[in-house]
């Protein structure tokens, strides 16, 4: 499990309003809850082959109707040192997930994807991914 507030698409998911932040231990500690449920979010990171992240980056553009059918066919395996870069902020409940997609490229994972945001069913589906 990753540390959420060192993802790179922390910056875009925080002010986001389904998103709720709570610090304790004098700020050390930071922990995420999704609003509609007072789940906890979990933040994972997922290192992809070049084909694995390449299919990736075309499941999350497909609308919303034909993502099931993709998920469902889609079983990437992690890889060290991939190519693809996966961040994942997912809550305990699987009623929300968030995704970005990075490559690997000028020695540091650039944003390849936008940050997708996926709520109830549908974050069901993207989460049976990984």
């Amino acid at each position: 499990m990753a540390n959420i507030k060192n993802l790179q698409m922390w910056d875009d998911i925080c002010p986001d309003a389904r998103i709720s932040i709570q610090k304790s231990l004098f700020g050390l500690r930071t922990t995420i809850y999704y609003r509609p449920t007072n789940s906890v979010i979990d933040a994972y990171t997922a290192e992809l082959s070049p084909a694995d992240g390449e299919r990736l980056k075309h499941i999350l553009e497909l609308p919303v109707e034909e993502l099931a059918k993709a998920a469902h066919e889609f079983h990437p395996k992690q890889v060290v040192n991939g190519n693809y870069l996966a961040e994942i902020c997912a809550s305990r409940d699987e009623m929300f997930l968030a995704i970005r997609l990075y490559q690997f490229t000028r020695m540091s994972y650039e944003p390849v994807s936008d940050t997708y945001i996926f709520e109830g069913n549908d974050a069901r589906i993207v989460k049976q991914i990984f």
